[in-house]
């Protein structure tokens, strides 16, 4: 029997022996498409992060009959699947330390002392920084190189690139907090290098991110660009033009020795870091996967589109305005009036949004018969009811500093802040979590109980906060108490998050003992209608459900939806899908018996 050799070609295998199509396919190499790689199997390889060796063994036990045609093969997921998990784990690592307990140490002692101030400038500063870069950052391209990949029904470019932007991410993260504070305190020049190294490796940590994804969706079979792709491309070029800024100005201030960065750069980088980068990333993936998930119509596509345009131009309308107004030290001035045009457009994106998105029209609720998953559905609520107060908060801002010429005040101003990356981001990213992480791995969800108590205590943590800190500094200096405290019961939750989202990553896949189907009905699950009859699979794809081609998606995807979920998915008839299913199913079950 021929051998099978590392410069032997994808293509020439494939067509000497078409039955190892399915082998590449499980390996991800034919990222669901008909057309052969004409390249070596040694690149592939390499490529995907496979062993050739092991590659070769399978293919050629195939190819021997030593594995029957129909039967399974023993293969080792490609490493792409699980890059996103050591992205997510660090998010999680950084959020209950540099993150969470941090920033709520640091507000206990601001409680204590009854004064913001109290605070070093650089401890909230470099806080910040790691739940940007650290949480919110991390957390974001884990997700994207998960589920970007399966949205377009292709393989994830290139997983080492994928680990090193998480190495160079994680060593700027590490060089900028600790650097910046050292740098602070002792006034020592040579240790602002360091930090200045971490910032640059932040940018090349974005920068190749941005072009796995991009790779990674040329290689794709999309036909065209939707909203939601423009969604996600905007909040990614937002996050790598920041971190260049910052890099920028951060050398800038080193040489001429000034000890930090002016306000007037912070407020607008910071307003790219969380409306740019985080919402819009956010609002991308949601607007793709709620209709899905929580059986809602579909979001009307061309007020998505207005949304897309309008949030982008209001945030680099507030970004040149909110310099300029500064720069200019003058309220009353063109780019006053531009700073406040900038507020009142995001506001209507952003109701605009919210609006399309149907979810508390019950109305506009897909109707069938089908037991949807709603778990994180309440967490979804939660965040839009925060996103709601957040930017209406912002417009008041806006139009007041606008009408009376006064800047509002820190503490009301923080407040609006921590609404919207905690009530709205955070939130949001916990949401995500508890249905993607199950989702990869084809598993449920550790404990519903820490999820509801996660639920209680980001909202309770988060109301204490934005409440108390406007109020204990202009009306009730007791309610200091009630901000110390907000911290900590933020932290709790995510504490419970963590362990929960940690816990569900360690998790196998567990076959569940399941009775044999013997009529196809909306609430039939679609891995194990597979399973027991495999000649489904076929009238499936026929169907247009081309992402069950791929082997990886069968073994995840497939086992946390049922048929109704599917044909939200991909809307075809139900009626006409279950006839076909059933005919093949009781064709089956004659020749059984």
């Amino acid at each position: 029997m021929e051998r099978i050799r590392q410069e032997n070609t994808v293509k020439e295998i494939i067509e000497k022996f078409p039955i190892t199509r399915r082998i590449f396919e499980t390996y991800g190499i034919m990222c669901g498409g008909n057309i052969l790689p004409d390249k070596p199997l040694s690149f592939f390889a390499k490529m995907h992060n496979i062993s050739p060796a092991t590659l070769i063994e399978d293919l050629q036990k195939l190819i021997n009959g030593e594995v029957g045609s129909t039967g399974e093969v023993t293969i080792t997921k490609p490493q792409t699947e699980h890059v996103y998990e050591i992205f997510v784990k660090t998010a999680i690592i950084i959020v209950l330390s540099t993150g969470c307990l941090y920033g709520a140490s640091l507000l206990a002692y601001m409680a204590f002392n009854n004064s913001p101030a109290s605070v070093s400038w650089i401890l909230t500063e470099t806080h910040g920084d790691t739940q940007v870069y650290g949480w919110v950052g991390l957390f974001i391209m884990g997700i994207s190189y998960f589920a970007l990949p399966k949205f377009w029904n292709a393989m994830l470019y290139s997983s080492p690139l994928a680990y090193k932007s998480f190495f160079l991410m994680v060593a700027g993260i590490f060089l900028s907090f600790v650097f910046k504070t050292l740098s602070y305190y002792s006034g020592l020049f040579f240790l602002k290098i360091p930090a200045l190294i971490g910032c640059a490796f932040q940018v090349a940590s974005i920068a190749i991110f941005i072009y796995v994804i991009c790779r990674t969706y040329l290689a794709s079979e999309k036909e065209k660009f939707e909203v939601y792709e423009g969604f996600l491309f905007s909040s990614y070029l937002w996050f790598i033009f920041q971190a260049i800024v910052f890099v920028a100005l951060y050398f800038h201030f080193t040489v001429v020795g000034n000890t930090i960065i002016p306000e007037v750069f912070k407020n607008p980088i910071r307003h790219i870091q969380i409306v740019g980068f985080a919402c819009m990333v956010i609002i991308g993936i949601f607007t793709k996967t709620l209709p899905i998930f929580l059986s809602i119509q579909e979001p009307n596509k061309k007020i998505n589109t207005y949304v897309l345009y309008i949030l982008n131009i209001s945030i680099a309308l507030r970004t040149i305005s909110e310099f300029y107004r500064e720069y200019t030290n003058s309220l009353y001035s063109f780019f006053n009036a531009v700073f406040c045009i900038a507020g009142i457009l995001e506001a209507v994106g952003v109701l605009l949004f919210i609006y399309n998105l149907n979810l508390f029209d019950s109305k506009k609720t897909v109707k069938n018969t089908v037991n949807l998953p709603t778990g994180f559905r309440k967490f979804i609520r939660a965040a839009l009811v925060w996103l709601f107060i957040s930017e209406g908060a912002l417009l008041t801002f806006t139009v007041y500093e606008t009408i009376s010429g006064e800047r509002v005040s820190h503490a009301l101003f923080g407040a609006y802040r921590h609404a919207i990356f905690v009530g709205f981001i955070s939130m949001m990213i916990v949401g995500c979590a508890s249905k993607m992480i199950p989702l990869s791995k084809g598993v449920k969800l550790c404990s519903t109980k820490l999820l509801n108590t996660t639920f209680v205590l980001i909202n309770v943590g988060c109301m204490f906060r934005v409440v108390a800190q406007p109020l204990s500094a202009h009306v009730y200096p007791q309610l200091y108490a009630l901000m110390g405290i907000s911290g900590f019961i933020e932290y709790a939750a995510m504490f419970c998050f963590g362990i929960n989202a940690w816990n569900t990553m360690q998790l196998d896949v567990e076959e569940e003992t399941t009775e044999q189907i013997k009529v196809a009905t909306a609430n039939t699950n679609v891995y194990q209608l597979i399973k027991q009859y495999p000649q489904t699979l076929d009238i499936l794809i026929g169907f247009g459900f081309k992402q069950l081609k791929n082997p990886i998606l069968r073994n995840t995807l497939a086992r946390t939806i049922s048929l109704g979920q599917a044909v939200q998915i991909n809307p075809v008839n139900l009626e006409d899908l279950l006839k076909e299913l059933n005919i093949a199913i009781k064709m089956c079950v004659m020749n059984t018996v």
